[in-house]
């Protein structure tokens, strides 16, 4: 696996021990794969489905919120045993959390994303050129360890994109 490709993968390798918020308590955060990150959208969008809650202006601070904390509850682990998260159940997080804390807590999370799920514009030609090698080549593990969906959307109009020929000079 290329140097690039491993700083790509996520999940249980890029991993980080930090305080909870206004505590000495250490907590384990990770950085979600793709799985994990589209179950913890998935999670909000249930529910607010089974509450009967529609999702509008009125409510879309609320959803994000919700799926803020779902990514949180996937995110944040037990530091003696990193393949628990912290809380038994959503609920359970969701009722010991403050909202400052969940604040604190997201904006380390995508703070530490960025560093390990680096965006296709803070690449190199040739760093790019690496990953979309590895996609070609082993494209199952490749794409599920990468959450930058611009890393994604580019990769995705690269791959679909007919090649372009350019004009030969004769002359």
């Amino acid at each position: 696996m290329s140097d690039l490709l491993a700083k790509l993968k996520l999940g249980a390798k890029n991993v980080k021990l930090l305080s909870w918020p206004g505590t000495e308590v250490k907590v384990v955060l990770r950085v979600l794969n793709q799985q994990d990150f589209q179950e913890a959208a998935f999670a909000a969008e249930r529910l607010f489905k089974s509450e009967k809650i529609e999702t509008n202006l009125m409510t879309a601070d609320e959803y994000e919120n919700e799926k803020a904390l779902q990514i949180l509850f996937r995110a944040l682990r037990d530091p003696q045993d990193q393949d628990k998260p912290i809380a038994n159940t959503i609920t359970e997080f969701r009722r010991a959390i403050t909202r400052e804390e969940k604040k604190i807590l997201i904006d380390e999370y995508l703070g530490f994303e960025s560093e390990c799920s680096p965006a296709p514009d803070n690449l190199s030609n040739d760093e790019f050129d690496k990953v979309l090698s590895d996609v070609k080549k082993k494209p199952q593990e490749t794409i599920s360890g990468i959450t930058s969906m611009s890393m994604l959307k580019k990769l995705l109009l690269i791959m679909v994109s007919p090649p372009v020929s350019l004009p030969q000079v004769s002359g």
